[in-house]
């Protein structure tokens, strides 16, 4: 499994609030959020569950894993996924090597673009 995920016993918004409450107590701040269903929605017309990414950063973590690695920016902030699926709500993150390889194909088309430049 390549990912951690919680299922939770709240509605979407109420996760959202308490998570993002819990992370700033730890000095995260959530930099980006992005709502993929409601963009499939306006691009396909297709309903889909709530879907929803926030992309959190701890700055001074941030900081010091530059020192280690200077382009960590490619997984960094942390996307933190929260979801609805058959009326559950869900928080889950992506944790460990195996994700690349689900993610290969979309990888070797952003390469390319790059490449092509």
């Amino acid at each position: 499994m390549f990912r951690y995920r919680r299922k939770v016993e709240m509605s979407l918004k109420e996760a959202e609030e308490k998570l993002k409450a819990r992370l700033e107590e730890k000095g995260y701040k959530v930099v980006l959020e992005f709502t993929p269903s409601d963009v499939v929605k306006a691009k396909l017309g297709v309903e889909m569950e709530p879907y929803k990414i926030l992309y959190v950063c701890n700055p001074k973590k941030f900081y010091e894993m530059t020192k280690v690695e200077y382009e960590i920016g490619s997984f960094a902030p942390c996307p933190v996924l929260l979801y609805e699926k058959g009326r559950e709500t869900y928080i889950a993150i992506n944790t460990a090597d195996d994700i690349v390889e689900v993610i290969k194909e979309p990888l070797e088309d952003v390469k390319a673009a790059i490449e092509s430049l």
